[in-house]
């Protein structure tokens, strides 16, 4: 079918197979192209998923650093300090 759009070509390899016969058991009607389409948009979702999970993580381990240090100076530290400063 003419289109516009890039088109990308895939060679059938085992491991395109095996995706493919999974692919089609979820999706048994759908034509190759369009199994290994879904499968590049599932894979896509489950990366973006894995990220955000990864991202979540990374910030309650700041979090819980900034808790831990929390307090270790007292209210008004930096100001005293930059007073000892001359301008």
């Amino acid at each position: 079918m003419p289109t516009t759009k890039k088109r990308t070509q895939v060679t059938h390899t085992l491991e395109v197979e095996e995706a493919l016969q999974v692919a089609h058991k979820v999706w048994p009607n759908e034509k190759p192209a369009v199994l290994l389409a879904r499968l590049a948009a599932e894979g896509a979702k489950s990366l973006k998923a894995s990220d955000d999970i990864a991202s979540a993580a990374r910030r309650r381990e700041v979090d819980a650093a900034v808790d831990e240090f929390a307090g270790i100076y007292p209210p008004g530290y930096l100001d005293d300090l930059r007073d000892e400063w001359p301008e």
